[in-house]
């Protein structure tokens, strides 16, 4: 086995043609389930159209129709409380597109533009349409821990995050919850996987909480984790509850007129945090502060050949995979709160056909950093900048952003490397790539002369941090 000096580099790569994508409480009679699966090596090409508004889902299985009529094809299915961008408004249908560029039509009463949002420092509670204010209530919450987020069951905690009302009672108990009551997705993904992590549930429970968490079911109420997580009545005056949301009772009646099941609700610490994670570019600015950190702590790398390289993973433990980049990659995500092997390994439960093109067959939870499972889930939950409409695109590429590459070294594979644009330049004014040149030579600042100069296969912007939970 041959050996390199194993460093991780910055490397100037041209971008070709890269282009900026960005972006009622009925059923649905009729569903047509069409394959929506990019091949693990395929390019598919999303048009540039920019969204002049946001959806989300408020059922489960709601189908992108290729036209206004429920008997058209289903483009792709979606989950339970998912965000689309508004397009157009066709009569009783939107015209919008997904994260990964489909566009299609789905009828109003599978979305909603209304959400709750919940700032629990100002003890604030506001309904919001689009981005307008309609409502603004007092509330009250745990006298216990007011502050803090849920961790476990009887911590009095509030959970901070997205969810979504499972379940309303127009007649709860009034001793304990008022004239109305709400049920929130407590816990959510974000907590089952913590939980499990912490042992405080087991792998079926976790399963099930993210089953029917994008099913549009309500989660366990029976764990470690905590339970009944509500916005209910019995008043606002003081701290009082044990975790939940209370408000006065004209209040929580008026609210209660307004929402529905699958109504989206966000649960802020503070005004302060609402506006860094809804601030432009939070998440790239994150990965990209991420990616910077790796270049100062360069993973350690033993060349074996241009197929497979040993990777040496500060976190412990080391597999043999192709290509050695995710790693660097993976870190930088991470520094962004983004476990990404994880999200990668649940989006396999969800949705299994997605990641069957990809050659690499996940075994293990290792497994799961392979380059062709993170272009998959990528692709279906990022927003996807193609690279077909010309070299004068390359602007709308963004710091932070994840480009994933093809660079030749490899028959048969149509992208083998992934890195992290940078905020730097070259002479020409292209942006720098972070991510690890692997040869056994000296680092370079540029490919080698007997390579070829790595082309931009995908181009993907992370979105909310509320959308990988």
């Amino acid at each position: 086995m041959m050996s390199a000096k194993n460093r991780t580099v910055l490397f100037i790569v041209h971008l070709a043609a890269v282009v900026l994508i960005t972006g009622g409480c009925s059923t649905e009679n009729i569903k047509t389930v069409s394959t929506e699966e990019p091949s693990g090596s395929s390019r598919i090409e999303p048009s540039f159209e920019e969204p002049k508004s946001c959806v989300y889902t408020i059922k489960s299985s709601v189908n992108v129709r290729s036209s206004p009529d429920v008997r058209r094809l289903s483009l792709e299915e979606l989950d339970q409380n998912q965000t689309l961008g508004v397009l157009a408004k066709d009569g009783d249908w939107y015209h919008v597109k997904t994260p990964s560029g489909s566009r299609g039509y789905v009828h109003k009463d599978m979305v909603s533009d209304t959400w709750i949002k919940v700032h629990k420092k100002e003890r604030r509670l506001y309904l919001v349409k689009k981005d307008t204010i309609l409502k603004s209530y007092r509330v009250a919450l745990s006298s216990k821990n007011p502050y803090g987020d849920k961790v476990e069951l009887g911590d009095g905690g509030t959970p901070e995050g997205r969810f979504y009302i499972c379940q309303t009672t127009a007649d709860p108990s009034r001793l304990k919850y008022g004239p109305r009551s709400m049920l929130l997705t407590y816990p959510n993904s974000e907590d089952a996987r913590r939980g499990l992590k912490e042992g405080l549930i087991d792998n079926q429970t976790y399963l099930d909480i993210i089953k029917n968490i994008k099913a549009g079911r309500i989660p366990s109420q029976k764990t470690r984790l905590g339970s009944q997580i509500r916005i209910h009545g019995c008043g606002s005056k003081y701290d009082w509850t044990a975790g939940c949301v209370a408000m006065d009772d004209k209040d929580i009646i008026g609210l209660f007129t307004m929402v529905c099941s699958g109504t989206r609700v966000e649960i802020y610490r503070s005004a302060a945090q609402d506006r860094e994670l809804n601030g432009p570019g939070y998440l790239n600015r994150r990965i990209l502060e991420g990616a910077k950190r790796e270049l100062a702590k360069p993973t350690r790398y033993a060349y074996q050949s241009a197929a497979a390289v040993q990777a040496d993973c500060p976190a412990g433990g080391s597999a043999a995979r192709t290509p050695v980049t995710a790693e660097t990659i993976i870190r930088a995500l991470r520094y962004a709160s983004l476990d990404v092997p994880a999200l990668v390994q649940e989006d396999t439960v969800l949705h299994p056909w997605r990641y069957s093109s990809c050659t690499a067959k996940t075994s293990g939870s290792r497994d799961y950093a392979q380059l062709c499972n993170l272009t998959i889930y990528f692709y279906h939950h990022s927003l996807v900048l193609p690279n077909t409409m010309g070299i004068k695109y390359y602007k709308y590429c963004k710091p932070g952003d994840v480009v994933v590459m093809h660079s030749g070294a490899a028959k048969g594979i149509d992208f083998d490397r992934i890195g992290i644009v940078d905020d730097t330049y070259d002479s020409n004014g292209l942006p720098n790539i972070i991510t690890v040149w692997q040869k056994e030579t000296a680092a370079l600042s540029k490919p080698a002369a007997d390579t070829t100069i790595p082309s931009i296969r995908y181009c993907f912007r992370m979105t909310h941090p509320f959308d990988y939970q």
